[in-house]
């Protein structure tokens, strides 16, 4: 069976989780515009000077923000592993656990975030983490041992 097959399980939930978290990181960016507007947070000058308002920015603003940007930086390396992790031919069970934690991880990351909840917040961020490491960790074991 081909990797890269509707067919494969693996593949198939590799596909499922990716959309899940893309569209996930995806909904901040208009969130936090939805954010400035509502808490009057411009930081650029051209829109505050436009809503009669100064620069100024906003904790709820810069919370929604913190989360997208953490979302820039893990999603795109779970992206790039996971496919690679796949090419190894892994085994599903494993392969299909590590692309359903990473989302729920990711989800749960997300809600900890923004409600200000610290501790769900840094366990499912250490534990998505974890994953990347080992996926990575599989793909350069599959690759030199």
């Amino acid at each position: 069976m081909d990797v890269f097959s509707i067919d494969n399980e693996a593949f198939r939930t590799f596909l499922g989780c990716s959309a899940i978290v893309i569209m996930k990181m995806m909904f901040l960016g208009p969130f936090t515009a939805r954010c400035r507007t509502k808490d009057k947070a411009y930081v650029n000058k051209e829109d505050a000077q436009k809503q009669g308002l100064d620069v100024q920015t906003s904790e709820n603003v810069e919370r929604v923000r913190r989360c997208h940007l953490n979302d820039l930086e893990n999603i795109p390396a779970f992206l790039a592993l996971g496919a690679m992790y796949l090419v190894t031919n892994p085994c599903v069970t494993i392969a299909v656990w590590h692309f359903r934690l990473f989302a729920l991880t990711r989800v749960l990351y997300t809600v900890g975030y923004l409600n200000a909840i610290q501790k769900l917040r840094g366990v499912n961020f250490l534990i998505s983490i974890g994953i990347n490491i080992s996926m990575a960790i599989q793909i350069l074991y599959n690759l030199y041992f």
